[in-house]
């Protein structure tokens, strides 16, 4: 063998040695590095292991948790709502002029007392003159033309005069009567009464003024116009409010519109104070959302006490509903939470509680609807809760 095949062959096992030591050297990094089993406990996820507080016996004692069983049961929970008081129906009144004319008396100012079918305006109006003289025209023609047909008919039966004749006089008495019951109508469309109508039969002279009344019976709230004021056709004159029974409108979050329905309790108290609260029940329910406040309006009506409350008065509404279906109801003291995560401590032995993450229903008030992670007949501790989280961060944190 020559030299320069010597050299190659050394040179062949040189790289062949080395080749060997690089893959040696990646098998005991890969080999060493740590597994996902080897983090410390705070970094582990919480679904994988389950985490306890053991407390020693000087900690039972300065804790003295209290506990409750868990019960799956129907619960009535309570869902508070901001109320808005307005005028029942039928219980407001806007009252307008039906026709152009003069103010000449105002006989009742705002904060009046007024009965339905009282006097508040007189309105002087030639176009109120020239309807009832239409009126009278009209009742003139009408008996006219009663009286013609019936000499007519007792002339047809002595064959006196023609069926012709007859047929004549009808169809005038019949077109004096519709004028005459058209001229009424519109007397009466602007709120005359038939006394005042029968007065215009009787008397020759009348005054051209037209009385309006109270439609129902409230207090003046506003007078829109003043004494010797000129007024068009259908222009406001007053508004009248009969505040005995008035309307709430609550507004109600859509999250909690499932769980009330019409005739479910309210309790309404002004919203500074809870005290001398007002019973009533839903009355109904909206379909919609209220496009202003996007939210379910529930209707209240119910008789004012000593004048309360009055519309344009805000309140608050607590609604006692049961709920359509058995739940797991908890006391809003067992609930804490850890990060983003609700947990309770679920009690396992005497001196061992189980920090347990339960997903969370709704909550209302004091109450936690819980929707799974709960047992019936656990029990949990509704004191001292955030103790027992404390403590199961030491736990932990001693852990790592």
């Amino acid at each position: 063998m020559n030299i320069k095949s010597t050299l190659t062959i050394c040179a062949l096992a040189v790289l062949i040695f080395l080749i060997n030591s690089c893959n040696s050297g990646k098998t005991e990094k890969e080999i060493n590095t740590p597994t996902g089993s080897d983090l410390p406990p705070s970094l582990s996820s919480a679904s994988e292991r389950v985490v306890q507080v053991k407390l020693s016996a000087k900690e039972q004692n300065e804790l003295s948790i209290q506990t409750e069983s868990v019960k799956s049961s129907l619960v009535d929970y309570e869902i508070t709502a901001p109320g808005v008081v307005y005028p029942a129906p039928d219980h407001v009144s806007i009252i307008s002029t039906p026709i152009n004319g003069q103010v000449i008396s105002i006989h009742a100012n705002e904060g009046s007392w007024v009965n339905k079918g009282q006097e508040l305006f007189h309105i002087q109006s030639l176009e109120f003159g020239t309807l009832v003289s239409e009126y009278l025209q009209a009742n003139a023609e009408e008996s006219f033309q009663s009286m013609r047909l019936a000499r007519v008919k007792q002339l047809v039966e002595e064959t006196i005069s023609s069926a012709s004749e007859l047929e004549r006089a009808t169809s005038d008495y019949q077109r004096a009567l519709a004028s005459q019951k058209s001229s009424y109508a519109k007397l009466k469309a602007i709120g005359v009464t038939d006394a005042e109508i029968e007065t215009y039969r009787s008397d020759n002279n009348f005054d051209p003024t037209l009385k309006i009344y109270s439609p129902i019976t409230g207090i003046i709230e506003s007078n829109f116009i003043e004494l010797g004021q000129s007024v068009n056709a259908l222009e406001n004159l007053s508004r009248v409010l009969d505040i005995r029974e008035v309307l709430i409108r609550g507004y109600v979050s859509p999250g909690d519109a499932p769980m009330i329905s019409t005739g479910n309790k309210v309790f309404i108290t002004k919203r500074e104070q809870k005290e001398d609260d007002l019973l009533a029940t839903i009355t109904s329910i909206n379909p919609g959302l209220d496009e202003a406040s996007r939210s379910v309006v529930i209707n209240i009506l119910l008789p004012s006490v000593g004048g309360w409350p009055k519309p344009g008065e805000n309140l608050r509404l607590t609604i006692v509903s049961e709920t359509q279906k058995e739940v797991i109801a908890i006391p809003l003291s067992a609930l804490t939470y850890d990060g983003n995560q609700a947990v309770v401590f679920v009690k396992k032995a005497e001196d061992i509680y189980e920090k347990r993450p339960i997903s969370v229903e709704e909550i209302s008030d004091n109450i936690v609807f819980v929707a799974s992670g709960l047992y019936e007949n656990e029990k949990i501790a509704v004191s001292n809760v955030f103790s027992l989280k404390a403590l199961s961060r030491v736990d932990i944190i001693s852990e790592e």
